[in-house]
């Protein structure tokens, strides 16, 4: 069910290519000093295991330089505390399973509360406990087999997010023995997120940080709203969508940057926690929402669900949107974003 690790290429950015800009005409002897030209920078860097690229306006280069880098700095911070690939407060926690009550950082038990919060409001289809059934499948390497259905059956007995107690009061985390938590499906979000918080304190007002697809945008591209594209699942290279997006978040989940095809059938790393196999709902799943980390679980949750069940949630979360393919290649679009996306797929005129 948790999005592990989706590799760069989920959304992609038109409109960016890197360090680009204008740089003001030299100032003559005779004129007024000319006003400074706004620039636009980027940096790219490796984070959560995929790509994180921020990009950033403004007309002090060397400001936006500090800014990005903080940034930046900020989501591995995040990705420290909150990542189970690598020894963590989160595999501390994980390792206490079993043993009591655990005192965590504050942040990291605001986000596993808020991952069982939404674990209630998906229907079980996002599940932050889905790790105990999650690691019996290994997508780095094409398997010999698949794993074993009697350790499946026995690894949903230990998912369930609602056995899993948080206390704000003290910041103590209880899990029950066997069960083990994993937070790619909200994490990378909560990150953009931070990061975002980081470029706006250093007064960056325009503005997008993207990090394997989880974005967030800030402000105008220039005056016009930013122009982002959402990856075709099936037709490498093609939009599915263009979008025209300013301070919001948009996110996408699919089944194609990360799987393998076993005896003719394809399986994904989307587990589906209320079956323990690859989940069968959508191609892919892409929502706008206003902050990154609730984009997240929910493109996640949209895969697993399935264009029906999870248009129904959709129209009834304000400020929600969401484009959803099927499994069948039908493209389902919320009502706020009809009239911006193909029915049919087929790919957007470039304008």
């Amino acid at each position: 069910m948790i999005k592990t690790r989706i590799l760069s290429g989920t959304v992609a950015l038109l409109s960016l290519a890197g360090f680009s800009g204008c740089r003001p005409a030299p100032e003559s002897a005779n004129t007024e000093p000319a006003e400074s030209i706004p620039v636009l920078r980027s940096r790219q860097d490796g984070v959560m295991g995929t790509r994180l690229k921020i990009t950033v306006i403004g007309d002090d280069p060397a400001l936006l330089d500090r800014a990005m880098a903080a940034a930046a700095g900020e989501i591995k911070r995040v990705e420290d505390l909150m990542t189970d690939w690598r020894a963590s407060e989160l595999t501390s926690l994980n390792e206490s399973a079993g043993k009591g009550s655990r005192k965590v950082p504050r942040e990291l038990a605001a986000i596993i509360s808020r991952g069982i919060e939404l674990h209630r409001l998906t229907d079980s289809a996002f599940d932050i406990t889905f790790a105990a059934a999650g690691k019996l499948w290994n997508f780095k390497t094409p398997p010999k087999s698949l794993p074993d259905p009697g350790k499946i059956k026995a690894a949903l007995r230990h998912v369930n997010a609602d056995a899993v107690k948080v206390s704000a009061a003290d910041n103590t985390v209880e899990l029950p023995a066997g069960m083990k938590l994993g937070l790619g499906g909200i994490a990378k979000g909560y990150g953009v997120d931070r990061a975002m918080k980081i470029l706006r304190d250093h007064g960056i007002r325009n503005a997008i940080v993207d990090a394997g697809g989880d974005m967030k945008i800030l402000g105008l591209e220039f005056g016009k709203p930013w122009k982002i594209a959402i990856k075709h699942p099936r037709r490498k290279g093609s939009a599915l969508a263009v979008l025209n997006l300013t301070n919001t978040c948009l996110v996408t989940s699919g089944d194609y940057e990360r799987f393998f095809e076993f005896e003719g059938k394809h399986y994904h790393h989307i587990i589906d926690p209320r079956t323990g196999y690859p989940a069968r709902g959508c191609m892919s799943a892409s929502v706008v929402a206003p902050n990154a980390e609730y984009a997240d679980a929910l493109a996640t949750s949209m895969c697993v669900l399935g264009p029906g069940k999870g248009l129904e949630l959709i129209e009834r979360l304000p400020k929600i949107e969401a484009v959803l393919v099927g499994m069948d290649g039908k493209v389902h679009v919320s009502s706020g974003l009809r009239g911006q996306v193909p029915a049919d797929g087929s790919e957007p005129a470039s304008e």
